[in-house]
Protein backbone atom coordinates (compact mmCIF):
# COMPACT_ATOMS: atom_id res chain seq x y z
CA UNK A 1 0.00 0.00 0.00
CA UNK A 2 2.97 2.67 1.02
CA UNK A 3 4.46 1.93 -2.64
CA UNK A 4 1.33 2.95 -4.37
CA UNK A 5 1.84 6.57 -2.24
CA UNK A 6 5.34 6.81 -2.77
CA UNK A 7 4.66 6.00 -6.81
CA UNK A 8 1.89 8.93 -6.90
CA UNK A 9 4.16 11.38 -5.18
CA UNK A 10 6.58 10.76 -7.83
CA UNK A 11 4.65 11.58 -10.54
CA UNK A 12 3.38 14.35 -8.88
CA UNK A 13 6.81 15.98 -8.54
CA UNK A 14 8.15 15.00 -11.65
CA UNK A 15 5.40 17.24 -13.88
CA UNK A 16 7.68 20.42 -12.27
CA UNK A 17 10.47 19.08 -13.54
CA UNK A 18 12.35 17.79 -10.54
CA UNK A 19 13.95 14.89 -10.01
CA UNK A 20 12.83 12.14 -7.54
CA UNK A 21 14.59 9.76 -5.74
CA UNK A 22 12.71 7.55 -3.66
CA UNK A 23 14.46 5.07 -1.00
CA UNK A 24 11.65 3.12 1.29
CA UNK A 25 10.01 6.41 3.31
CA UNK A 26 13.27 8.55 2.09
CA UNK A 27 12.44 11.27 -0.97
CA UNK A 28 14.86 13.14 -1.95
CA UNK A 29 14.41 16.12 -4.70
CA UNK A 30 16.87 18.17 -6.51
CA UNK A 31 17.45 20.26 -9.23
CA UNK A 32 19.87 22.10 -11.34
CA UNK A 33 19.45 25.88 -10.05
CA UNK A 34 20.95 28.36 -12.70
CA UNK A 35 18.36 31.43 -12.11
CA UNK A 36 15.12 32.37 -10.14
CA UNK A 37 12.83 30.91 -11.99
CA UNK A 38 14.56 27.24 -10.91
CA UNK A 39 13.89 27.59 -7.38
CA UNK A 40 10.58 29.12 -8.16
CA UNK A 41 10.09 25.55 -10.07
CA UNK A 42 11.84 23.96 -6.45
CA UNK A 43 9.25 25.82 -4.61
CA UNK A 44 6.00 24.77 -6.83
CA UNK A 45 7.33 21.40 -6.46
CA UNK A 46 7.95 21.66 -2.48
CA UNK A 47 4.05 22.91 -2.41
CA UNK A 48 3.08 19.87 -4.27
CA UNK A 49 4.83 17.70 -1.47
CA UNK A 50 2.42 19.51 0.80
CA UNK A 51 -0.77 18.77 -1.06
CA UNK A 52 0.43 14.96 -1.10
CA UNK A 53 0.76 15.07 2.00
CA UNK A 54 -2.91 16.50 2.76
CA UNK A 55 -4.34 14.16 -0.18
CA UNK A 56 -3.06 10.66 0.99
CA UNK A 57 -3.13 11.93 5.07
CA UNK A 58 0.46 11.53 5.69
CA UNK A 59 2.57 13.58 7.37
CA UNK A 60 6.22 14.58 6.22
CA UNK A 61 9.10 15.53 9.18
CA UNK A 62 9.61 19.05 8.05
CA UNK A 63 12.24 19.00 11.16
CA UNK A 64 14.09 16.58 9.17
CA UNK A 65 14.04 18.42 6.08
CA UNK A 66 16.80 20.52 4.32
CA UNK A 67 18.24 21.43 1.38
CA UNK A 68 22.14 21.08 0.50
CA UNK A 69 23.75 23.26 -2.38
CA UNK A 70 26.20 21.77 -3.96
CA UNK A 71 28.24 23.72 -5.62
CA UNK A 72 28.72 27.60 -5.65
CA UNK A 73 25.52 29.32 -6.98
CA UNK A 74 24.82 33.00 -6.68
CA UNK A 75 20.73 32.41 -6.53
CA UNK A 76 19.72 32.09 -2.77
CA UNK A 77 18.06 28.91 -1.69
CA UNK A 78 16.96 30.34 2.30
CA UNK A 79 13.72 30.80 1.18
CA UNK A 80 12.52 27.33 0.18
CA UNK A 81 9.67 26.45 2.44
CA UNK A 82 6.73 23.77 3.03
CA UNK A 83 3.75 24.84 4.81
CA UNK A 84 5.47 28.38 6.25
CA UNK A 85 8.09 26.48 7.75
CA UNK A 86 11.67 27.36 6.07
CA UNK A 87 13.93 24.72 5.33
CA UNK A 88 17.46 24.77 6.98
CA UNK A 89 20.34 25.43 4.44
CA UNK A 90 22.69 23.50 5.61
CA UNK A 91 26.66 22.51 3.74
CA UNK A 92 26.19 18.97 4.98
CA UNK A 93 23.64 16.49 4.33
CA UNK A 94 23.33 13.02 5.20
CA UNK A 95 21.77 10.69 2.27
CA UNK A 96 21.33 6.77 3.24
CA UNK A 97 24.24 7.19 5.71
CA UNK A 98 26.94 8.68 3.59
CA UNK A 99 27.45 12.34 4.57
CA UNK A 100 27.40 14.86 1.60
CA UNK A 101 29.02 18.25 1.82
CA UNK A 102 27.82 21.16 -0.63
CA UNK A 103 32.40 20.56 -1.84
CA UNK A 104 31.65 16.90 -2.34
CA UNK A 105 35.12 16.59 -0.81
CA UNK A 106 34.47 13.15 1.21
CA UNK A 107 36.38 14.40 4.32
CA UNK A 108 33.48 14.71 6.34
CA UNK A 109 32.16 11.27 5.65
CA UNK A 110 35.39 9.93 6.79
CA UNK A 111 36.11 11.85 9.57
CA UNK A 112 32.15 10.58 10.48
CA UNK A 113 33.05 6.78 9.71
CA UNK A 114 36.31 7.38 12.05
CA UNK A 115 34.29 8.68 15.05
CA UNK A 116 31.97 5.88 14.79
CA UNK A 117 34.77 3.29 14.91
CA UNK A 118 36.69 4.47 18.05
CA UNK A 119 33.08 4.74 19.67
CA UNK A 120 32.38 1.19 18.96
CA UNK A 121 36.24 0.14 19.67
CA UNK A 122 35.66 1.59 22.77
CA UNK A 123 32.74 0.16 24.08
CA UNK A 124 34.66 -3.02 23.25
CA UNK A 125 37.54 -2.64 25.33
CA UNK A 126 34.93 -1.06 28.21
CA UNK A 127 33.02 -4.76 28.36
CA UNK A 128 36.99 -6.31 28.76
CA UNK A 129 37.43 -4.40 31.30
CA UNK A 130 34.39 -5.13 32.95
CA UNK A 131 35.10 -8.56 32.42
CA UNK A 132 38.59 -8.51 34.34
CA UNK A 133 37.37 -6.55 37.30
CA UNK A 134 34.47 -8.81 38.00
CA UNK A 135 36.76 -11.95 38.15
Amino acid sequence: MFVMFIGHLADALKQFGVCVKLFADHVKVYIRVLRNCDVQQLQRALDALANWEDMWQLSISVSKCSVVNIGNSIVPLSSLHIRNNVLNVTKIGIDLGITVTDDLKPRAHINSAVTKAHQRANAILRCFYLEILTC
